[in-house]
């Protein structure tokens, strides 16, 4: 009876998706705790998960006040730990944080696809690895974190909408697998609940946007590799112009965010190959004027932007 009443649920929010799913924009937490919680090295991220260790994030707010948040990590049942939560697992938690931003109940696999690579075409759909790619990091985005925001609200009475403690996946959500939508057999994710790192970091108003087509890098075949180094470059200028900060971005950064420390040379000469493609669009987009790359002896060390 459970079986079928979940079936005639499904079915019910099934009917409420809107048929053209599409996003305009990319929402995203720009504060320190959503950047520590994707950022942790292996070691640090089994030791989260196995010996329940507690992560302190200080965070400098208004007017020079500093801020402490503590959290950890508990994989539950579904959760994947084979490696740390990293910029890919980012890139489709903003997809999805943007859809919710948005109204929408949920979102089709193939929709949340097409907003991680930036394609219009409603006929653009991941190819078997990228679905599993996807599901995969679906499932790591549905461990659980445990927040402490104690100290934070002790300090902060404005964060008076944030509880003392969180616990919640960090996506809040139901794979729905071989769902009849548009006429086509898909997966949908169904969103039960805000992520609590956007409650936060909306609170906290640290919040950046930019549009979805800048994802659109042309002679780019969007594995999980250049998806996430487009996702973290095109997040870092629009951080570096919301934070008037340094307009440069290392490759030592990128490198570290997009698992590339190891890289053979020729791996990371690619890499730098993408960088250059997405620069190129952000400045035929009109984000920015122009960019330069900058070297520490023989090696390039940087990007420099001119906005």
């Amino acid at each position: 009876m459970e079986k079928f009443f979940n079936a005639i649920l499904d079915s019910f929010e099934v009917e409420k998706f809107q048929e053209n799913i599409s996003l305009d924009k990319i929402v995203s937490c720009n504060d320190k705790l959503t950047k520590t919680v994707f950022s942790l090295s292996a070691d640090e991220y089994f030791d989260v998960l196995k010996n329940g260790r507690s992560v302190a994030v200080t965070e400098i707010v208004s007017r020079g006040k500093k801020i402490q948040t503590h959290f950890t990590l508990n994989g539950g049942g579904i959760a994947t730990f084979k490696r740390p939560l990293n910029e890919y697992d980012r890139a489709i938690f903003d997809v999805c944080n943007s859809a919710q931003a948005t109204n929408f109940i949920g979102i089709t696999r193939d929709s949340l696809f097409r907003a991680l690579v930036g394609g219009k075409n409603r006929n653009t759909r991941p190819t078997p690895s990228q679905a599993v790619a996807i599901f995969e990091s679906l499932k790591r985005l549905m461990t659980v974190v445990e927040i402490d925001f104690s100290l934070t609200r002790d300090k902060m009475p404005k964060y008076k909408d944030i509880p003392d403690k969180i616990i919640s996946p960090i996506l809040p959500c139901r794979i729905l697998h071989n769902v009849l939508f548009n006429g086509n057999r898909t997966t949908l994710i169904r969103f039960t609940d805000e992520s609590p790192l956007m409650k936060i970091a909306r609170v906290k108003k640290q919040i950046i946007t930019f549009p979805v087509s800048l994802r659109d890098v042309t002679n780019q075949n969007n594995t999980p590799l250049v998806i996430m180094i487009k996702s973290y470059v095109i997040r870092r200028v629009f951080e570096i112009v919301a934070h008037n900060m340094t307009p440069t971005i290392t490759f030592d950064d990128l490198f570290k965010h997009c698992e590339l420390i190891d890289a053979t040379r020729k791996q990371k000469q690619d890499a730098r190959k993408i960088v250059i493609s997405v620069m190129e669009n952000l400045k035929s987009e009109g984000v920015i004027k122009s960019f330069t790359l900058t070297k520490k002896g023989d090696s390039y060390y940087s990007v420099t932007i001119t906005f």
